[in-house]
C-alpha cells in the first residue's frame, strides 16, 4: 500500500466545481479496446480546466504469448505485430506513454493494474510502471493507495485557471482550503452482479477511512453513498460525514465484431465504457457521483 501525501489544486472563485476523473481498465493493444472512447475523454479532460484525473490501472492488456490460459491471438489489437511480442512489455508502455502524455500535467497519480502487474512479474520487468511513471512525471500510486487532495483558494494578482500547484500552498493562498481523502485501489474479486460488485465496494468503504473510493477491475460502473453519524468535538451537536464510493468504467468492450474475446465465451453482460468521475464543490464540501 502506498500513501500519496498531499496534492495541492489552487483555484479562484468559491463558485468553481471541479471534477475528478478514475481511468481504469482501458487495455489498450485488444482488439475490443473502445480507443475512440478514450480519446474522447482525455480530450474532455485537456480542455477543461476544472477535470483533473486518477489512473486506474490496466492501461494496456499486457498478455503476451508465454501467458497459456489468457493469450488469444484473436484478442490482439492488428498494431501488434510478431517481433512486437518479443518486447511487448515496452511497447504496451510506450503506447500507454504516448496515450496520457497530453493530461500529464492533469494527473494526480497513476495505479498498478493486475494486468501490468503481472506481466511485470512472470517476465521479470517489476520496473515498468515505475518507468512509466516517471516518464510522465506523475506520482506512482501502487495497486492501493490513499491520497488527499487539498484544493486552495489563491487570491491577489496571481490567481489564475485551476493548476496543480507543484511546490505546495504558495504565500498568495488564501486562509481558505478544503481537504478529500481519497481512497484507491485497483479493484479486486470477480463479481458479475450488481450486489456482488456493490458489497466489493461496501467492503472497502467500512475497512478505510476516506471521503472519496474509486476503484475498478470488474468493468463495471456503479456508486454508493455512506453516511456516519456522530457528535461535535463538544458533543453538544449531531454532525454526519458522508463517503462517496464509485467503481470506475472500463473501455474494453465484451463483445467486439470480428473476434470472439474472453468476455464473450464467459458470456459477460456488455461492458459499460468510460470512466466514473466526482464533481467536487471545494467551498460547500458537496460530492456528486458522475457514473
Amino acid at each position: 500500500m502506498q500513501l500519496g501525501g498531499v496534492r495541492f489544486i489552487g483555484y479562484r472563485s468559491r463558485e468553481d466545481r471541479f471534477k475528478i476523473w478514475h481511468i481504469s481498465d482501458c487495455h489498450l493493444l485488444n482488439a475490443g479496446c473502445a480507443e475512440k472512447e478514450l480519446d474522447a475523454d482525455i480530450a474532455r479532460i485537456k480542455a477543461d480546466p476544472f477535470s483533473f484525473w486518477f489512473g486506474g490501472g490496466d492501461y494496456a492488456d499486457y498478455i503476451g504469448y508465454k501467458d497459456g490460459k489468457r493469450f488469444d491471438p484473436d484478442s490482439v489489437d492488428e498494431r501488434i505485430t510478431v517481433k512486437d511480442l518479443g518486447q511487448l512489455g515496452l511497447k504496451s508502455a510506450t503506447i500507454v506513454r504516448d496515450k496520457f502524455r497530453p493530461i500529464a500535467h492533469k494527473c494526480l497519480g497513476l495505479l498498478l493494474g493486475n494486468h501490468e502487474k503481472e506481466y511485470q512479474r512472470h517476465s521479470e520487468q517489476e520496473h515498468l510502471h515505475s518507468w512509466l511513471c516517471t516518464e510522465l512525471g506523475v506520482l506512482n500510486l501502487g495497486y492501493c493507495a490513499i491520497a488527499d487532495i487539498s484544493f486552495q483558494r489563491i487570491v491577489g494578482e496571481n490567481a489564475g485557471e485551476p493548476c496543480l500547484i507543484t511546490d505546495g500552498p504558495t504565500e498568495s493562498s488564501s486562509r481558505e482550503s478544503t481537504r478529500f481523502r481519497f481512497f484507491l485501489h485497483h479493484g479486486a474479486g470477480f463479481a458479475q452482479t450488481a450486489g456482488g460488485k456493490l458489497n466489493r465496494l461496501t467492503q472497502f468503504m467500512q475497512a478505510f477511512e476516506a471521503d472519496i473510493y474509486f476503484c475498478g477491475h470488474v468493468h463495471d460502473r456503479v456508486g454508493r453513498r455512506l453516511v456516519t453519524l456522530g457528535a461535535d468535538a463538544n458533543c453538544a451537536k449531531l454532525v454526519h460525514r458522508e463517503q462517496l464510493g464509485m467503481i470506475a468504467g472500463s473501455y474494453l468492450r465484451t463483445y467486439t465484431l470480428g473476434a470472439c474475446t474472453y468476455g464473450e465465451q464467459r458470456g459477460y453482460a456488455p461492458t459499460c465504457l468510460g470512466a466514473a468521475s466526482v464533481e467536487i464543490h471545494p467551498n460547500t464540501r458537496e460530492m456528486k457521483a458522475e457514473i
